[in-house]
């Protein structure tokens, strides 16, 4: 063979390898998976973000160094924390209680998977935050009336009494989200429970009793209830309320949705949405339902969290509601505009994931998670996709930050619902309890998860769930997520309930040596939380917020009360100043640690009982 034979061989058999690698490559990407073509509708609308794209694949990479260097210094450079610490003492201080969800084998009809809510309401006044249980009840034939909902008297912290009976509170419906708000500022807090079905209004009589006042009030609403919050939305010194609806389900529209070869419960796209209801206080003990004269009505939202905070920092709280598997809502006051709200969250960049994908947002939480001084929003979401951080990038705009932060890298491999924000470590840096647990029933494994526990690494967050203690390390059903001092000790102890289980009260036991801390009640002249406000602590080089937020979490009606943190014993006390929705600022100086101060607009501080 010559020398120009040879060339040619070569070159002929250079070109066919060439072929059949690319040829073998673009068979890859368009072939059919195994399976694929099994896969139901319902299947592609639960999972679809566990495919997640080629850009977020990209952007993760990108991010990926810098965020394991931030880690790194951070951990370097920062002052040593506490232990995280929870101990579930439930049973031993009286709580044995399990929410009835009227699951039946084989049925798989939706509500019965979505959790029970909880509220942690001072409804004696005592200065001792006492517990509401929220509990099902059969969806269909009659209802037992031992399924009710509960309430618990805390006996100062050491124990819990069940106060159901005395005080009326044990209300019968498939109870879900709760919202606790003294609507008619009379002193003592009221208690409002969605769920699926009619809601219920609970008004605190003062006397250590509720009378239910849901038809007289006018705010019953017969769809399917998720969270809701008390707010006052108008600014008009009265507390309104906004309520979270799902999606449209019926036992006569109900079907079973395949999993492959696995049947389960149909997800949101199965159903149709329902759009949200917001109840104007009239202030005569009765309400109107406003959600479209306000334009707070924007369609096809499937509601499960919302939370209203001040993002922009001009003391008026925007609206923010998450939602599963459709874009999220962020509401914000318009001066220029014919309705009060606007719905803004495209253009502000936080109503899908940074790859424009609708994510099936389940739980938010609120706050300053890198310390800039704005407020930030995290959401929790589906099995094998990820939790989203929207960092506040000011006036009204927000990035997708999930994978510098490491909440994507965080979440992967959980589905979650109900989030806590706490500062158990005392370092100024918002870390994060998650709830978790399947949603698609018994035969689509893993069903059961373990709850997380992410300690704030300056911005960073790490799982240190398994050394938090021995809830973190044993898998259930985790809905949701209630944080609250119940024992006034001046950290954030956390009640989760479960499906198929029996409640949890987590007593926070964390060690923070030398952080000590301080805890503000905050209310206006009219007897209400200053939602949309907000408090700036101040040390030497260091400034850092606290966000006056209505909502969060899943189903949560949460401690109201902030608890200031992030400065070591020996560096004394930073200066305290209150930005009130009216526009006033209180400059308090350095305040005592380690107990809590009522707080009236204008007025001066006084030690709490």
């Amino acid at each position: 063979m010559n020398f120009s034979t040879q060339i040619s061989a070569r070159y002929t058999l250079w070109c066919v390898a060439l072929f059949l690698f690319f040829g073998s490559v673009i068979s890859g990407c368009f072939a059919t998976k195994p399976g694929d073509q099994e896969t139901s509708v319902n299947q592609k609308e639960f999972s679809r973000d566990q495919r997640i794209s080629s850009s977020e694949n990209l952007r993760e990479d990108s991010v990926k160094n810098r965020s394991e260097e931030k880690t790194k210094s951070s951990a370097a450079g920062s002052v040593p924390g506490g232990k995280a610490q929870f101990r579930d003492v439930s049973r031993q201080i009286g709580l044995r209680y399990q929410a009835f969800n009227d699951e039946v084998p084989n049925r798989y009809f939706l509500p019965e998977v979505m959790g029970a809510g909880i509220a942690w309401i001072d409804f004696d006044r005592d200065g001792w935050l006492d517990l509401f249980l929220a509990n099902g009840c059969e969806l269909d034939g009659p209802i037992d009336p031992d399924h009710h909902c509960r309430l618990y008297r805390n006996g100062m912290g050491q124990s819990f009494t069940e106060a159901t009976g005395e005080s009326q509170a044990g209300v019968t419906l498939f109870g879900q989200g709760c919202a606790v708000g003294d609507f008619d500022a009379d002193g003592f807090s009221d208690l409002f429970i969605g769920g699926y079905g009619a809601d219920i209004l609970l008004r605190n009589n003062g006397d250590g009793t509720f009378q239910n006042v849901t038809e007289v009030a006018a705010i019953s609403d017969p769809r399917w209830s998720s969270s809701s919050f008390w707010a006052d939305l108008d600014a008009d010194g009265l507390l309104d309320l906004f309520v979270v609806n799902y999606v449209d389900v019926s036992l006569s529209k109900h079907r079973i949705c395949h999993y492959g070869t696995a049947r389960g419960y149909c997800g949101p796209g199965s159903f149709e949405a329902q759009e949200d209801c917001v109840y104007h206080n009239l202030g005569d003990g009765t309400f109107a339902e406003v959600a479209n004269v306000w334009g707070l009505n924007a369609e096809g939202g499937k509601g499960l969290a919302a939370a209203a905070a001040d993002f922009d920092l001009d003391l008026v709280p925007e609206i923010y509601v998450a939602n599963d598997m459709t874009a999220n809502f962020f509401f914000a006051k318009q001066p220029d505009s014919p309705l009060p709200y606007k719905e803004i969250a495209s253009e502000s960049g936080c109503a899908v994931s940074g790859s424009g994908m609708n994510e099936a947002s389940m739980g938010v939480a609120i706050a300053d998670f890198n310390c800039d001084g704005l407020p930030d929003i995290f959401l929790t979401h589906y099995y094998h996709t990820k939790n989203t951080l929207y960092k506040n990038l000011g006036k009204r705009l927000f990035d997708d930050d999930s994978y510098y932060s490491k909440a994507a890298a965080t979440s992967t491999e959980s589905l979650g619902f109900g989030v806590v924000v706490m500062d158990y470590n005392r370092d100024r840096f918002p870390d994060l309890m998650i709830a978790t647990g399947h949603v698609l029933g018994p035969e689509q494994q893993p069903q059961k998860m373990t709850s997380q526990l992410l300690e704030n690494v300056e911005g960073i967050f790490q799982d240190v769930s398994a050394a938090a203690g021995d809830y973190f390390r044993v898998p259930g059903i985790a809905r949701c997520a209630a944080a609250a001092d119940f024992d006034n000790d001046g950290d954030l102890d956390i009640a989760v309930s479960q499906v198929g289980s029996p409640f949890v009260l987590l007593r926070n036991d964390s060690t923070t040596p030398n952080r000590p801390w301080t805890g503000l009640t905050l209310q206006t002249p009219n007897r209400i939380p200053p939602i949309g406000g907000r408090v700036v602590c101040r040390l030497k080089d260091r400034e850092w917020i606290y966000p006056i937020v209505a909502g969060g979490s899943y189903l949560a009606a949460t401690d109201c009360r902030l608890l200031l943190a992030g400065w070591e014993s020996a560096e004394g006390e930073p200066d305290v100043e209150i930005h009130w929705p009216s526009g006033r600022i209180d400059r308090l100086g350095p305040l005592p640690q380690g107990r809590y101060f009522e707080i009236l607009e204008g007025e001066t501080p006084r030690t709490s009982p």
